[in-house]
């Protein structure tokens, strides 16, 4: 972890905000690493420029920093970043999508008002659609309670709808930065046709396959580790800055 080292990481959370979900990859972070972990309000439904604005207003560096944002916030770090707001070294996005990942869904779960459904007591079952192997349930379901305990439905409710609304293909043209995206090859939530509009956008986009289901970064984060540390050590400019 030699490029990890000495470096700044900001970390976003996926659609819970609370940054509890980065556990898994904290050990295994060198002890010299900056770490800044973005967390979101669990008890107001912000828009999703105010979710730009919040995250933005938790970075607070002189050096810029290596940001990886995970799922909800993929299209938070791009419009962040690309806007201008946070100046950074270099952009990981995690099994993420730049516009509505899955409208057609989206809109019949709404009709059946499914989304409810997002609770720290969510049916096993739910796991078993969205992570299919047992054991990487097993090791996870405790984690999803622990970090939902104190998540509201109607706020992870209000999220699913902003991430299903949001559209910010254009300002990935903008982003002044090294981009690498993680892809989990099992991913159920974010499918695959939803790195078109990163590959088709962003020059020079770096793509990383990781065989992992959505959580990619709890289930398989020394791999995402690896790929992240390749990533950074490319005889890149910006990347010796």
């Amino acid at each position: 972890m030699k490029w990890l080292s000495n470096q700044h990481l900001v970390l976003m959370p996926g659609l819970d905000g609370t940054g509890s979900s980065f556990e898994p990859i904290l050990p295994l972070l060198p002890a010299d690493t900056k770490i800044t972990i973005v967390r979101y309000p669990t008890d107001k439904l912000l828009s999703f420029d105010k979710t730009v604005e919040c995250a933005a207003a938790q970075i607070q560096t002189d050096k810029p920093p290596i940001v990886i944002a995970e799922s909800f916030s993929g299209p938070v770090a791009i419009q962040m970043i690309g806007s201008g707001r946070v100046k950074a070294k270099a952009l990981i996005l995690c099994a993420t999508c730049a516009k509505s990942p899955r409208p057609i869904v989206w809109r019949i779960m709404r009709f059946l008002r499914l989304p409810l459904l997002i609770r720290p007591d969510m049916p096993k079952r739910f796991f078993k659609i969205v992570i299919e192997d047992d054991k990487l349930i097993a090791d996870l379901l405790p984690l999803w309670k622990k970090v939902h305990a104190d998540v509201p439905a109607r706020v992870m409710d209000h999220r699913l709808k902003i991430i299903n609304q949001v559209d910010v293909t254009k300002w990935l043209k903008k982003l002044p930065v090294p981009c690498c995206y993680l892809q989990a090859t099992n991913d159920r939530v974010i499918p695959s046709s939803c790195l078109a509009d990163f590959e088709k956008n962003i020059p020079n986009l770096v793509i990383k396959r990781i065989k992992a289901p959505h959580f990619i970064l709890q289930a398989q984060p020394q791999a995402c580790l690896d790929a992240i540390e390749e990533f950074i050590s490319l005889k890149n400019p910006l990347m010796q800055k």
